[in-house]
């Protein structure tokens, strides 16, 4: 049974604070001492053995990542067997941002433990070595360990619920790659279960054992429905009540002899009850295609760009695709000068033309490699695959002279010439896709500070978003 977060966290920090209430003040000493004398000792023990992990090394090796993770894991460490109760809710929020962080970039939960594990091989060789009082060594061990199992269950928490959303976003990305045109596979399985119903009217009308008729579930339209729809469709009510319909005319079928069948009014009412729950079978589907047409399917429906409900999908897969080839890319992100004055002089219809209009030539500017987002409102998101920075800004650079010169005219009357800000961001290694997205969206803010109408490049020592250090 999954608990719910106040409670869990509540459960978890009374645990926590019953460790340190029965661990010796002796015992705390001992490991804050061995802290401020060995911290950087632990730290390295922990990369060199992580290091010699195929798994490990794809996180690890960015020497980036080794500056920054190396004073992170001494913090975490430190904080962690430092602990007193008075740190404890900030501590389990800790926790739970760096689980959702690992999930984010894809760290597996195992190699996670495993690096526990060998801070915890580190730390006991340690405490055997400096305390000679065996009791006093096991209260200290004793601490150790089940705090940091402790830190390492919220993590993993937080972890799994992260993970699961984007497993989920992942499964369902894939899934409509496969459906290949949503529009089409909507008329598919509508006269799928059309076909079914001709079908079994005929039989019906024509005298056929009604054992010899397919049970709507195992037609072509339940097939499809149990094997893929169910999972593509997000609405979970509108999916139940096609799988109870589904099953509720199946059941209504078999409850019928063929002595009822031959009753003109029983076979009318079979026929009429069918059929009416195969059109609402037909309502209902209808409904979930054209939610999957408008949001579903990861395009915006005013821009059809794809929207952001997929960037984390992308983004990771680029990020490790460039992380294996060494090969760069360019994260862009994008936004439409004075956007709310063009909505409050000509209205939001004209704010409509002019989102689908720069829409339109982003998607004509960049290559068939690239991706073009809707990020939110009047900001665009573009990734530049296998892309220098000098490309990303020739490219920027054309979209930005095509929007000069081609202005726009509201159907109210006058012009207005579309001009827009860029923040440009060359991937740096790091495996935190967030920390890409902040650095571009810095240097969006740079570019409007600076007068907009420009473009600017995100530089190391550029002050990011806040949030950015875990």
């Amino acid at each position: 049974m999954k608990l719910n977060g106040q409670y869990y966290d509540a459960l978890i920090m009374k645990e926590w604070h019953d460790l340190i209430a029965i661990t010796s003040d002796a015992a705390h000493n001992i490991l804050i001492s061995l802290l401020d004398e060995d911290i950087d000792l632990l730290v390295d023990d922990f990369y060199d053995s992580m290091l010699g992990d195929d798994d490990a090394r794809l996180f690890l090796s960015s020497q980036q990542v080794k500056d920054r993770l190396h004073g992170t894991l001494a913090q975490w460490i430190r904080g962690v067997l430092s602990s007193s109760t008075a740190d404890l809710p900030a501590l389990v929020a800790v926790q739970r941002k760096v689980g959702d962080v690992h999930a984010r970039i894809g760290i597996p939960i195992d190699l996670v433990a495993r690096g526990a594990r060998r801070v915890k091989i580190s730390l006991y060789t340690r405490l055997r070595r400096d305390i000679t009082d065996l009791t006093l060594c096991y209260d200290a061990m004793r601490f150790s360990s089940l705090v940091m199992d402790m830190a390492i269950e919220v993590m993993t928490t937080a972890y799994s619920r992260s993970h699961e959303n984007s497993t989920k976003d992942k499964e369902n990305y894939r899934l409509l790659s496969i459906l290949d045109n949503v529009h089409v596979e909507r008329e598919r399985q509508l006269a799928a279960v059309l076909n079914w119903e001709n079908r079994f009217i005929y039989n019906v009308a024509t005298g056929l054992p009604l054992a010899e008729i397919a049970p709507l579930a195992e037609a072509e339209f339940g097939l499809w429905f149990q094997h893929k729809g169910r999972y593509v469709f997000e609405s979970v009510d509108q999916v139940a009540a096609i799988e109870a319909l589904l099953t509720g005319a199946d059941a209504f079928i078999a409850s019928y002899s063929a002595e009822k069948v031959a009753v003109v009014e029983e076979r009318y009412i079979l026929l009429r009850t069918v059929r009416s729950q195969v059109q609402k079978i037909g309502t209902l589907l209808a409904g979930l295609f054209d939610e999957l047409a408008k949001f579903e399917n990861g395009k915006d429906p005013l821009t059809n760009l794809l929207n952001r409900r997929f960037i984390p999908t992308i983004l990771r897969r680029e990020i490790a695709l460039a992380m294996r080839s060494g090969t760069p890319f360019v994260m862009a992100m994008l936004d439409i000068d004075y956007f709310k004055s063009i909505n409050d002089r000509f209205g939001h219809d004209a704010g409509d033309a002019a989102l689908k209009d720069i829409a339109a030539i982003l998607h004509e500017s960049v290559r068939s490699s690239d991706y073009v987002f809707r990020y939110g409102g009047e900001e665009f998101m573009l990734l530049f695959v296998e892309a220098s920075e000098s490309q990303a800004i020739a490219i920027i650079n054309s979209i930005r002279d095509r929007l000069e010169n081609r202005p726009l005219h509201p159907s109210g009357g006058g012009k207005v010439s579309l001009t827009v800000s860029v923040g440009l961001c060359l991937f740096d290694g790091h495996p935190d896709y967030e920390r890409l997205i902040k650095k571009a969206d810095s240097a969006l803010y740079l570019a409007k500070r600076n007068g907009r109408n420009r473009t600017e490049t995100y530089r190391d020592g550029q002050p990011a978003a806040a949030g950015d250090e875990v």
